[in-house]
Formats: structure tokens, C-alpha cells, sequence
């Protein structure tokens, strides 16, 4: 058996809907922020979580916080950028190189695996942004997604998926919307230039709905680390889970649903098959008795 995530964008993704997600999904917060306690970021920083409804379903809202105060947790690092769903990127920036995100990676404090993870959803990105840019992959600095929010998106979304022992995983597809985003390259078309690069070779489908639906993180972590897009494999579902963004939607709920199950192994039987099975022999005895 091997542990597969589905990831079900039916009202698009953002890094920290996916850690949030993940988080509901039983990852633990705590294992989460001891994995990165050794991030040398500028300022300090604390982690949210808190419970909410999005149209009557529970999901974990998930914030980071910047700078000092009194709920600090011992977590030393900053910034203020809160991925509002259908957001713009208007906010206090520090500006982070490609290469300083590749180095806090190697002192995370999680296994080779979720390293890699990292590794490939930072340089996702920085490729995108670098193609946007027209520059070398060190040249870019992420003044949009370099701030420690989004660091923490992408680095501790690596680390929850190794410890919720997540082998592969799948996506829906990505709505693209229409409008325009605010940058601080000024307005930009949805989906931003860096997310519509990332979106090659993913499955997506169009959508009547204005503003932002998937952003750069959420779009990296999808482009980076996903095998497959469509439909949901066949598996033996065993938790689902929901992040939500800040947004309340009219229509739909602005969440973010994973899908956890187990995958059988080729050629063997699923316990989820063996279950039926069972249940079904079980009651043909019954109505015999």
C-alpha cells in the first residue's frame, strides 16, 4: 500500500489553504513549525490556525503572522503577506533570492523527502518568475512570494505532506478565472503572468468567476509535486480535509479539499474491497438465517 493525496481545487488553491488542509488532514502544527524553527529570516513570526465555516463546512484557516509580539511562540521569523483567495499582491515585501530559500531548506529539520519537495516548489517557482522576468533563475528575488508566508506555505507544506507519509500525489483541475490581479509590477491579468506559466502541462478548466482562484504558491506546489491530473485514483479514502481562504464566496465555498487514501499495490486486493466483502458474505447469512 502506499499513501496517496488528491488535491481538489473546485474553488482553486493557495499555499496556505494547502497547509491549512493538510493541518485538518491530522498533520500536526507543532511538527510543522519544530521542522522549521531553524529558517534564518529576517524578522519574527508566528503561525495561526483557527476553525471556520465556508457555507456550513469546517475547515482550518490557516494565517501567518508578522513581527514581534506577545504570542510570539519562540518562532523568529516575518512577514505580513496573508494569502487572501482572489488577492492582490500589494503588501510589505522583504525581498528574498532564490538561492536564500534553497539554503533554509537544507536546515529544515524534516527528512531528505520532504527537502526534495521543498526544493522542487521553490524552483518551480523561481523558474516561473525567472521566465516572467526574462532573467537567470539566481537573479530572481520574490518579491511577491519571497516573504516568510509564503516561505512558510511552501516549506511547510513540503513537511506536513512527509508527515501525514504522503508517497504521491494527484490534482484536479485548476480553475483559471478572468479580472485582474493588483502586482507590484501594477494590474495584471488572472491568472498572474508566474501562475499561468506554472499552469503548463496541468489540467485546467474555465470558470465564470472574477479574481484571483489560484496563486503562485499554490500553483507551484501543484506543478511540482503531482503526477497525475483529473479524476481522483482509485484508493481507499481514509481522511479528507479543508483549508479555507479569507473570502467568503457567494456562491461557492472558498476552500481547498485534500483527499488522503491508500493505493493498492498491483495485483493485490484493497482492504476497502476485502471490507465489502465481508459485510456482503455477512449479510447473505443473516437473510439465510
Amino acid at each position: 500500500m502506499s499513501k496517496h493525496l488528491h488535491i481538489d481545487p473546485f474553488s482553486g488553491i493557495a499555499g496556505d489553504m494547502f497547509l491549512g488542509a493538510a493541518i485538518d488532514l491530522g498533520a500536526p502544527l507543532d511538527g510543522i513549525l519544530k521542522a522549521l524553527e531553524p529558517l534564518s529570516v529576517q524578522q519574527p513570526y508566528r503561525v495561526t490556525t483557527e476553525r471556520v465555516q465556508r457555507h456550513g463546512i469546517g475547515a482550518i484557516d490557516l494565517k501567518v503572522h508578522a513581527g514581534k509580539d506577545d504570542h510570539s511562540h519562540n518562532h523568529s521569523h516575518d512577514h505580513g503577506h496573508r494569502h487572501h483567495h482572489d488577492h492582490g499582491h500589494d503588501h510589505h515585501h522583504h525581498h528574498t533570492h532564490y538561492n536564500d530559500i534553497m539554503g533554509m531548506i537544507d536546515q529544515l529539520r524534516t527528512t531528505d523527502r520532504a527537502k526534495d519537495r521543498a526544493r522542487r516548489i521553490t524552483t518551480a517557482l523561481a523558474e516561473a518568475e525567472a521566465k516572467v522576468h526574462s532573467m537567470p533563475i539566481e537573479k530572481v528575488h520574490f518579491h511577491e512570494v519571497g516573504a516568510i508566508d509564503s516561505i512558510v506555505d511552501m516549506l511547510g507544506s513540503a513537511v506536513a505532506l512527509e508527515l501525514l507519509q504522503v508517497d504521491t500525489l494527484s490534482c484536479g483541475a485548476l480553475p483559471i478565472s478572468h479580472g485582474f490581479v493588483k502586482c507590484d509590477h501594477g494590474m495584471m491579468p488572472v491568472p498572474a503572468p508566474a501562475t499561468a506559466y506554472l499552469m503548463r502541462g496541468v489540467a485546467t478548466v474555465g470558470v465564470d468567476r472574477k479574481g484571483e482562484l489560484v496563486t503562485p504558491t499554490g500553483a507551484a506546489i501543484v506543478a511540482a509535486l503531482c503526477e497525475t491530473f483529473g479524476e481522483p485514483p482509485a484508493m481507499t479514502l481514509q481522511g479528507v480535509g479543508y483549508g479555507a481562504g479569507d473570502r467568503e464566496n457567494p456562491d461557492i465555498p472558498n476552500l481547498l479539499r485534500l483527499m488522503l487514501g491508500d493505493k493498492a499495490v498491483p495485483g493485490r486486493q484493497t482492504p476497502g474491497k476485502e471490507t465489502r466483502q465481508s459485510i456482503q458474505h455477512t449479510s447473505q447469512e443473516s437473510a439465510q438465517a
